[in-house]
């Protein structure tokens, strides 16, 4: 639109709206005097007022002295014509912003009750009248004023202007609304620049709850058929028909002369008030007009077929032609409506009465949708309150018994039937005759039908009906209010309509353009409705919601549902979630929420903010209101836009995934927990679910599958009961270890408490119930508690921190954010009273108040951050941890498979006691907010030594933290813990009070009694004592297998009554074993036996799957063993299902929970990155316009398979049950199971990070014999774990491998190599024979790198034997490089000193001997330059430097750097072949060529290190290090310096950062100290300071020995650096009174590394340097004592 046209615009719409420019810019003094409107004083005051007059005139056109009256004439004339012309732009330009502020208020009017509109109305009323008042004040002030001199003259005048101040001072409308109207002004702006009351300052806000009560008429109208309708038309002729339909009923609500309080989704609540005016309009005349309404209603818009035809898009094209010819002001006018109500609803009545029409008349398909309405009336006293706040959110709830009325008048009606409640019948029948024994349905107290589709069974005495104008404001009306509203009043209008209106209709709306703005309701609801996938959540709070008359009842209620808004609406602010609706309806209190509409979508939408939020809100409202919830939440395509006519609607969201979700909300489903559909289970990973039992729901062809995500991390490990037959003492016992915990005021140190029990003893049930009694009781104090826990199962031990995949997770639920706990506490003081716990102790007696405990087994989980990853990198991020931590800790010990951050690389290793502290670090912040944490741990015996070292740093530095460990007696069971930590609990610990150690014993005779009583329901004294001495005998006491032997005879009814009038077992008096068994385990057989086949083969399936195992792992084994067509996949996994269940229900496997894939939504863009990412199905597409229906996800994988979405988690009861499966089962079937388990396994297996499902994995290969697969796999995770440095866990892995040959049992007398008969190794293949030689050889290493010098020599020694008898070795396929670590891993145990040689070295030189001609054989460079590489290094160490210089020129002639760089490195670790070149240099040291020697020095510096790959740090410093000393004794070590920290320091830092580590890491900084020192002996430095403490803190001489006697093979070792240091410093003035402990410290350490040097046969170079610094050093020492 051009500005002239915008002008006209605004002119016309200034004109037709009855505004005039006095009322709108100008607000009318009582004093002012006409007489001087035309004055030129006053025009000039006006223009300075309005800052035109500075622009127009100048210094001397002010100074008016009359010394130029002609020229200023002139000036003036000039000056007020551009006046009037800038005058008319700025009117313009005010009156389209007006218009605009206008146009979004009445469309906003639209989205709220008529009566909530009165109120905000009627509230600008009684602030006018406020400022009336205070203006009145005003002005008498000012006349008490005296002071009458010109300024005050000129004051009055300015005071008299007609035009006056305001009009010239613009009001300053924001830039097109866009929705700036909540910001706070300033309290200087309740004043204008005349000193006039603002009215702003009286539209104070409201103190939420606001109430209000009257007696009213309530009718429910409930619309059926848009589920069908919305899968047969496209998104415009959907729309078009639900506003054209509701239209036609809005209209007969309003010409009756009610108001639509509420729209319930699909359906609308309307009221008749009672008028306090009018005596007439009574209760009984409102219930009349409500029900003549409700006829009217159902005789005109029941049975209307919708036609799939796209009318609407026709009717559509041509409105827009029509809106298109017509004039602005015209366009406008059709935007805010008409003032006939019906006027649109006569064109809808016609389009749909041909549709009827022809229904009737057979021409329509009888499949299409119809439309059908039918109502339910009520009478009574009806609340109005309004909930939220100013700045957020407002709801306006309706509260009643009319509300329950109407619910149960309209479920009992059927389709066009009008009911009305016993209160509506009464009123009716006081005002007009009903037809019917209307008596009778009033004494019943039921309801009565009073109207069905033409027919009507009442009628009024008085046959008078007017027909009423809308109680709603219709558009006319609500313009003709807003032109006497000025700018203030309509921003504060404007903004609180926004907050009763949806987010997207008032996001939309500020975003809107005025040209949008002017088209047609038709254009602009057509244009803001879509089909969107959308998650819908319903939550119930279960309150008691009806009103009582009670004042003080009733206002806690209103204060209670304000709570329950503003708690929830902070939750979804926090997720970014949009609140659809809080209403009280026929399903009760509703709370409705979704993600998915405009401003409403996000990557990964359900899984990190839909489900979390709805988690969150649930909890909260719990723990801070006291409330309990149901909920339902789906995740489906859903019709989102604007739902009514044109006077009256709301933004809805409609479709059969929101009627699941209330479906899914309602007490007939739901027993108040939360449900989801399974596209929401399908989207989420991060939650457990629990599948449950199919519902049938509207809209949907076959029943429903449903979840329920498991809230508090049902992470269920047993049951919990009340009812417990011994161990209370042990119990009571834990709970006073609890109990003192809590009773100290400050945080107490941690507790451990050990409970030791063979197997059944009932070690478990014990840990079970003990740890819920002391969460109950600690609740029960008002104390915030955390129990986290969890089982070890066999195989755990070869797993590295195997204990945190489950609890270091449980933990980082437990995780908040420092602002997010100020949130909540702060939102908890916030509002009115509420419903709070109580901050004070309470006292509990563990002896009075045992049986008042309430318990489950649940972990407790409480944080709203949406995934694991999430919540793992913001530990990292708060503890500081390295960026290779998110890496190693989370990826592969937590399997966070996108935990973020990057592998280090290179050599670089993460040290474990890092790790170990950053995890317990990381525990300690996760629970540090809770009084008391309960850490416990069940069969220990399997948890790995990491683990256990985690566990050991948290009861050391832990605070309240109480330690319950379960395990089988240590003596038969050996635990990973370390032995000195083990030893100080014994003793120290246990001194101080804070060990407990529990040791469980059989039940006795007395507690087997109480056991028959209780399970078998008699009293103890009916037991015959044979009967009790029989299952004593048999079960041992233990009460795990005592229970196995009731429930048996429970199960087969075994008992009876003897004569004696006791109860006994069937069977006769003579025999020993009434039970006939011999053992436990002939009983676990027996009931074994009793199963049927297939549930038999079942259980072998799952024994052998592993103690604990899933759905899908099982499923997946059964369709591979026995060849399942896809077709037939959901049939076998149902199969396979109900014979597990049949398992579960012999009590012999128990279901815990269902399980999620770790982290998968995780920003992996090949899962749902984004809310809208999932696409309709394909009977949809190509469609004109998408229609309504399910979404289909993309699914992949496990993710694929039929019975995902109800995966579930199985465990055996008791391992004895696994036991005897697998002791009957024959060794061939083991095996064969075992490896269609490790296939399928292995196919699934996504990431091979994951060290935890890599160990499954291996273990199955293992068991299955396949010595080739379980060797390529062994060898890949033991070689990740001699990375992360373990070492002794990757030695675990090898011998386990190693173990399926040497495990083997032979003739006695044959030959054995490597510990392998020859027979095995007789029949090895080539592959089998290589994968043997690198297990040994990796056995080697990791032997080596843990300094066991003699295993290391074994098992390279093992590798060499093999190797020469092995009969394929000699096959022309065999890969003769395999063999050469072998070599290089000898040559380093020998220096470690693990081989005895004589005195020539005839083993070291014959191990070179056969390297390199091995290598020779080979012909392959990387391996022959490292065999002559060693040959020289031995030559060297033995003394034979000339010899050893000759390899040198052998590896010149053979080493390019370029090409075989990297193959050695991989091969060997580093360029052991370029070091070959560092170690010349002392070979020329040696034989005194120190030209020689700093010639190779700049080789390797200009040559070597600039082509060597500068992230391999430990191989940079093998070069590096020979080479700076060198330089640093022969002048250089400036130059020394600056190449260290270039070509080694920087690259490291820049590629793993300054807290990356590496294997000679702890040397840089003592190497760079010295040769800085060495530089400036005569200077002064600047960190001398730094350097002086360093020297004088023992602490800092400790190295590793393994570095010690590595670098004493390349130059001087690490001892003689550090001893250099403190000498430097005694030579300097600075450090004088410090000098004779620093030349202790120096002869200290230089004796160290020169014994080092000579007792473990270092080069010579390293023991000269040592007897060379150390005679200088004593030299200088003996100067300084005699002096």
């Amino acid at each position: 639109m051009m500005e002239g046209e915008n002008t006209a615009a605004a002119s016309g719409e200034y004109a037709s709206g009855n505004v005039t420019a006095q009322h709108a810019f100008i607000e009318k003094d009582e004093d002012r005097d006409s007489s001087g409107s035309g004055s030129d004083d006053s025009l000039h005051s006006s223009l300075f007022s309005s800052g035109l007059s500075d622009h127009w005139l100048s210094d001397a056109d002010v100074d008016n002295d009359g010394t130029n009256q002609e020229s200023f004439e002139d000036d003036k004339a000039e000056m007020l014509a551009a006046l009037m012309k800038n005058h008319a732009r700025f009117v313009s330009s005010s009156l389209v912003g007006r218009s605009s502020l206008i146009q979004s208020v009445v469309w906003l009017s639209r989205h709220i009750p008529g009566c909530v509109l009165k109120s905000l109305l009627h509230t600008i009323k009684r602030a006018r009248k406020e400022k009336e008042r205070a203006e009145r004040r005003r002005k008498r002030n000012r006349r008490k004023q005296t002071n009458k001199n010109d300024a005050g003259s000129d004051g009055e005048a300015n005071d008299n202007n007609i035009i006056g101040t305001e009009e010239l001072v613009p009001v300053k409308f924001s830039d097109d609304d866009n929705g700036n109207d909540s910001e706070q002004h300033d309290p200087e702006s309740h004043y204008s620049d005349n000193g006039e009351v603002s009215i702003g300052q009286f539209l104070c806000h409201s103190n939420l709850p606001v109430s209000k009560s009257q007696d009213s008429a309530l009718l429910f109208v409930d619309i059926s058929g848009f589920t069908h309708m919305s899968a047969i038309l496209d998104v415009e002729s959907l729309s078009h028909t639900i506003n054209s339909y509701f239209q036609m009923i809005i209209n007969e609500v309003l010409v009756h002369g009610g108001d639509i309080l509420k729209f319930a989704g699909d359906a609308i609540f309307c009221e008749w008030k009672v008028s306090r005016r009018d005596r007439t309009k009574n209760l009984d005349y409102c219930v009349l007009q409500a029900a003549k309404c409700a006829a009217s209603i159902v005789d005109n818009c029941s049975d209307y077929s919708v036609s799939p035809n796209p009318v609407g898009k026709r009717m559509s094209m041509c409105r827009r032609r029509s809106s298109t010819a017509s004039q602005s002001v015209a366009r406008r006018r059709s935007s805010v409506g008409s003032d006939d109500p019906s006027e649109d609803g006569h064109r809808v009545e016609r389009r749909l009465s041909v549709v009827r029409t022809a229904s009737a008349r057979g021409l329509i398909d009888p499949n299409l949708a119809t439309l059908n309405v039918k109502c339910g009336i009520g009478a009574g006293r009806l609340a109005g309150v309004h909930v939220g706040d100013d700045i957020s959110r407002r709801e306006f709830l309706i509260l009643g018994d009319p509300i329950d009325q109407v619910s149960k008048a309209e479920a009992a009606a059927s389709h066009g039937e009008v009911l009305a409640s016993p209160e509506a019948i009464e009123c009716l029948s006081k005002i007009g005759t009903i037809q019917g024994d209307w008596e009778t349905a009033m004494k019943e107290r039921r309801p009565m039908r009073i109207a069905f589709r033409g027919e009507q069974f009442f009628e009024a005495q008085c046959k008078q009906f007017r027909r009423h104008g809308s109680t709603s404001e219709s558009a006319e009306n609500m313009v003709r209010r807003c032109d006497h509203l000025d700018s203030v009043e309509l921003h504060w209008l404007k903004r609180m309509m926004s907050l009763y209106a949806h987010p997207v209709v008032v996001n939309d709306e500020n975003e809107t353009s005025s040209r949008f703005k002017n088209e047609s309701d038709y254009e602009r609801h057509i244009a803001e409705a879509e089909l969107r996938n959308v998650y819908t959540c319903f939550i119930s709070p279960l309150i008691d919601y009806r009103l009582t008359g009670d004042d003080e009842k009733d206002t806690k209620l209103f204060n209670l549902l304000n709570d329950i808004l503003n708690l929830a609406r902070q939750h979804l602010d926090r997720a970014c979630g949009h609140l659809r609706q809080f209403i009280v309806d026929d399903k009760g209190v509703v709370l409705i929420f979704t993600f998915g509409l405009r401003g409403g979508t996000f990557p990964n939408m359900i899984a990190h903010h839909a489900i979390p939020v709805t988690l969150s809100i649930c909890e909260a409202l719990l723990n801070e209101l006291g409330v309990k919830t149901t909920a339902g939440a789906t995740f489906g395509k859903a019709y989102c836009g604007v739902v009514g006519g044109s006077n009256r609607h709301e933004f809805a969201v409609l479709g059969p995934s929101v009627n699941l979700a209330a479906r899914l909300m309602s007490p007939k489903t739901n027993s108040g927990v939360i449900l989801v559909d399974k596209n929401v289970r399908l989207l989420t990973s991060q939650i457990f679910f629990k599948p449950l039992p199919a519902v049938k729901a509207k809209g949907y062809t076959d029943p429903v599958p449903i979840f329920q995500p498991i809230m508090s991390g049902e992470n269920e490990w047993g049951h919990t009961t009340t009812n417990i037959v011994g161990r209370q003492k042990e119990i009571k016992e834990i709970m006073y270890v609890a109990q003192d915990m809590m009773k100290m005021r400050k945080a107490s140190a941690s507790n451990f408490v050990f409970v030791s029990a063979a197997s059944g003893t009932g070690k478990s049930t014990l840990m079970v119930q003990a740890t819920e009694h002391v969460r109950a009781m600690v609740k029960k104090m008002k104390k915030r508690v955390i129990v986290t826990r969890n089982i070890s199962n066999d195989g755990d031990s070869r797993v590295p921190f195997s204990l945190f995949r489950s609890i270091f997770r449980d933990v980082l639920l437990q995780v908040k954010h420092e602002d997010e706990n100020s949130q909540s506490q702060s939102s908890s003081a916030q509002g009115s009273k509420k419903v709070t716990k109580s901050d004070s102790a309470v006292e509990f007696s563990v002896e009075n108040e045992w049986d008042s405990l309430s318990l489950h087994s649940h972990s407790s989980k409480s944080s709203t951050m949406s995934t694991d990853a999430t919540r793992f990198r913001f530990i990292c991020e708060e503890l500081n941890a390295p960026p290779e931590f998110i890496e190693v800790v989370g990826k592969r010990f937590l399997g966070l498979k996108n935990a973020g951050g990057s592998s280090a690389g290179g050599n670089q290793v993460v040290e474990l006691d890092k790790i170990v502290n950053f995890m317990a670090d990381a525990f300690i912040r996760c629970t540090k907010h809770a009084e008391l944490v309960v850490f416990a741990l069940d069969d220990v015996h399997w948890m790995d030594e990491m683990s256990w070292k985690v566990v050991q740093a948290i009861f050391e530095r832990g605070r309240n933290v109480l330690t319950l460990i379960g395990s089988r007696p240590p003596s038969a069971n050996p635990l990973l813990v370390d032995k000195s930590f083990w030893s100080e609990l014994q003793s120290t610990y246990r001194d101080d009070g804070r060990f407990q150690e529990i040791s469980l014993e059989p039940f006795n005779e007395l507690e087997v009694q109480e056991m028959i009583s209780l399970q078998l329901d008699i009293r103890i004294d009916e037991i015959d004592s044979s009967f009790w001495k029989n299952v004593f005998i048999t079960s041992g006491g233990m009460p795990h297998y005592l229970s196995y032997a009731l429930e048996t005879i429970k199960r087969n009814d075994l008992t009876v009554r003897l004569d004696n009038g006791l109860i006994g077992l069937k069977s006769s008096e003579d025999d020993d074993n009434k039970l006939g068994f011999g053992s436990v385990n002939e009983l676990l057989l027996y009931r074994i036996d009793a199963l049927d086949a297939e549930v038999r083969s079942a259980l072998h399936l799952a024994a052998v799957l592993g103690t604990e195992f899933d759905l899908i792992d099982a499923a997946l084994t059964y369709e591979h063993m026995f060849r399942i067509r896809d077709s037939d996949r959901l049939e076998s996994a149902m199969g396979l299902c109900s014979l597990l269940e049949a398992a579960v229900d012999e009590g012999i496997l128990e279901q815990s929970f269902a399980v999620g894939d770790d982290d998968d939504d995780d920003g992996d863009d090949d899962h749902y990155p984004v809310g809208e990412d999932v696409h309709a199905s394909k009977s949809d597409e190509g469609t004109n316009g998408a229609s309504l229906g399910n979404v289909t996800i993309p699914l992949k994988g496990r993710r694929s398979h039929p019975l995902y979405a109800e995966n579930r988690l199985y465990r055996f009861t008791h391992d004895s049950w696994k036991t005897s499966i697998l002791g009957v089962m024959l060794d061939g079937r083991k095996v064969e199971l075992h490896e269609n388990v490790a296939m399928t396994l292995e196919h699934k297996m996504i990431d091979e990070g994951d060290l935890r499902e890599q160990s499954r994995l291996l273990s199955h290969w293992i068991a299955s014999g396949n010595f080739a697969k379980a060797a390529d796999l062994g060898i890949k995770i033991g070689s990740q774990m001699m990375i992360l440095g373990l070492n002794p866990g990757a030695l675990l892995i090898f011998d386990d491998v190693l173990d399926i040959f040497t495990s083997i049992e032979t003739e006695e007398g044959g030959e054995r190599y490597g510990d392998i008969d020859s027979s095995i190794l007789d029949s090895i293949d080539v592959q089998e024979l290589e994968y043997l030689l690198k297990l040994n050889i990796q056995k080697g290493k990791a032997c080596s790198t843990l300094a066991q010098s003699m295993d290391g020599l074994n098992a390279y020694q093992s590798a060499l034997d093999i190797l020469h008898y092995a009969p394929c070795a000699s096959d022309s396929d065999f890969d003769r490089s395999v063999t050469f670590p072998i070599f290089s891993g000898l040559f380093v145990v020998l220096k470690m000193g693990a081989v005895q040689q004589d005195s020539e070295s005839s083993y070291e030189k014959d191990l070179c001997k056969q390297f390199v001609e091995q290598a020779r054989l080979n012909n392959d460079p990387v391996h022959y330059g490292r065999a002559v590489a060693m040959q020289g290094e031995t030559l060297g160490r033995l003394g034979n430097f000339e010899e050893a210089l000759d390899t040198l020129d052998v590896i010149k002639s053979i080493y390019d750097i370029e090409s075989q760089h990297a193959a050695i490195c991989k091969a060997y670790g580093s360029d052991r072949v370029g070091q070959a070149f560092a170690h010349s240099v002392n070979w020329n040291h040696a034989l005194g060529r120190t030209d020689a020697a700093l010639a190779t020095c700049k080789y390797i510096v200009d040559e070597i290190v600039p082509k060597s790959d500068p992230k391999n740090a430990h191989n940079s410093f093998c070069l590096l290090y020979t080479v700076v000393v060198t330089m640093k004794e022969n002048g250089m070590a400036l130059e020394a310096h600056d190449l260290f920290h270039s070509r080694l320091v920087e690259p490291f830092e820049e590629h793993f950062g300054s807290n990356g580590s590496t294997f000679t890491k702890p040397l840089w900084k003592p190497l760079l100290m010295l040769l800085d020192l060495q530089r400036n002996q005569d200077k002064a430095i600047d960190n001398i300071d730094e350097y002086l403490a360093w020297a004088l803190d023992e602490n800092n001489y400790t190295i590793r020995p393994i570095i010690e006697n590595s670098m004493g093979n390349f130059g001087p070792t690490p001892k003689a650096v550090f001893g250099e240091i403190p000498y430097l410093l005694s030579r300097r003035d600075e450090c004088i009174e410090h000098r004779s402990c620093l030349l202790q410290r120096a002869i200290s350490q230089m004796t160290i590394s020169l014994d080092n040097a000579t007792s473990k046969n270092m080069i010579v170079f390293a023991q000269k340097y040592a007897q060379q610094k150390l005679d200088v050093m004593r030299a200088f020492q003996n100067e300084c004592n005699s002096s």
